[in-house]
């Protein structure tokens, strides 16, 4: 069971974030702090994910350092007022995997919580980064090609198209774009991967765009993963899950109330 701290100084915000956590599935234990856990001694409880709110990017070395004295996490996921982390921040933890501005909709939360709990990452991408820069930001280890989750897929279904082309209304070469556009690799490697031009994986990223009705990469995984797709990641979905003596309740976004 995954075990994920939400370190979040306001108390209802927290409580939203915990209420979005519930969902995300249904081996994972949620709990919430607030900054006070910062004084406190190491835990030896094996901490999975933190998701830690950062109220000022000045403080943000402080606060996952103390993190990493604390929990020793194996992914930390940074939420923040900000749209986006000022790229001349540096020097962060290496379990640093994902930044996710507060004002997010409740669903890239969710998304992203999945994918950095199946070894990914969710920094978002600036559209003035070259290759290099991209790369070095995506740091995923090199993909498997096909990932073996694909193949099983492939191999229970008969050599036929992988149901999740079918559940997102994509071909199956739209699909690996994807896949590989999930694992934050730019044009190029994608067109290496799949032996294609750089021409031909740009038009078949701007059609699974049209087809998922989104604009960007990030959108577009987002989407997918909202649909329950893995994307070639088996530990990532899940059943939502229902907790026992409470009633369905209302999404709790996640901007802080004004």
């Amino acid at each position: 069971m995954a075990t994920i701290i939400v370190i979040e100084p306001h108390t209802l915000l927290r409580l939203g974030i915990l209420q979005l956590l519930a969902d995300v599935s249904s081996s994972c234990e949620v709990h919430g702090e607030d900054y006070s856990i910062f004084a406190r001694e190491p835990s030896a409880t094996e901490c999975d994910l933190v998701l830690l709110s950062v109220s000022s990017f000045e403080d943000i070395h402080k606060f996952t350092s103390a993190v990493e004295r604390i929990y020793s996490p194996r992914a930390m996921l940074l939420l923040s007022e900000s749209s986006d982390m000022p790229h001349t921040v540096q020097g962060l933890p290496a379990s640093v995997a994902g930044y996710v501005p507060k004002n997010a909709p409740p669903e890239v939360l969710q998304a992203s919580v999945r994918l950095i709990l199946a070894g990914g990452t969710c920094f978002p991408m600036r559209p003035n980064m070259d290759a290099t820069q991209q790369s070095l930001l995506a740091h995923f280890e090199p993909v498997k090609w096909p990932p073996e989750s694909m193949r099983k897929a492939k191999a229970a279904n008969g050599n036929n198209a992988n149901p999740e082309c079918e559940m997102l209304g994509l071909t199956p070469r739209q699909y690996e774009v994807l896949v590989l556009l999930a694992r934050g690799y730019p044009m190029k490697t994608v067109g290496r991967y799949l032996n294609i031009s750089v021409a031909t994986a740009k038009a078949h990223t701007e059609t699974l765009y049209q087809r998922l009705d989104v604009h960007n990469r990030n959108a577009a995984v987002y989407e997918a993963f909202s649909r329950s797709a893995t994307l070639g990641w088996p530990s990532v979905g899940g059943a939502p899950r229902h907790i026992p003596g409470r009633e369905p309740e209302r999404a709790v976004g996640m901007a802080p109330p004004g």
